[in-house]
């Protein structure tokens, strides 16, 4: 029988917690250009003074346009990155299959930056429309 399995032991409790902190920061992690804007507009909303829901939702709503322009330019850069990899064929002094996998690889982390922006943006709307209804 092993020692782990018994409820008793806080050490099998414990062993939970760090898959659970490594989910949470890299959710965070994800959506990181979002958390930043909604601390610039909460503290911007506080320092003017924002006190109806109306002001507050308009505010989230602008952060969320925001954010879904800058998923789009990282998107349409990523697509045209992959346009210029597509037609690397000589390069002095260097690998042509690696350059073209580092350029992959910046374009696949491009766009999915530009992904998680978008729905970030889509999250601060939907905000936006909670503290609306709310």
């Amino acid at each position: 029988m092993n020692a782990d399995s018994s409820p008793d032991n806080p050490s099998g409790k414990l062993k939970i917690l760090p898959g659970c902190a490594v989910w949470i920061f890299n959710l965070l992690r994800m959506f990181w250009l979002t958390e930043l804007a909604l601390l610039i507009v909460v503290l911007y909303g506080l320092r003017v003074g924002w006190s109806t829901p109306r002001q507050w939702s308009d505010g989230l709503f602008i952060c969320a346009a925001a954010q879904m322009m800058i998923a789009g330019v990282m998107i349409l850069a990523a697509s045209g990155e992959a346009l210029d990899a597509s037609s690397v064929r000589y390069l002095d002094h260097g690998n042509v299959n690696e350059t073209y996998s580092q350029l992959v690889f910046d374009k696949l982390r491009r766009r999915k930056f530009g992904v998680a922006a978008f729905l970030g943006g889509m999250l601060t709307m939907l905000i936006s429309g909670f503290v609306l209804w709310v």
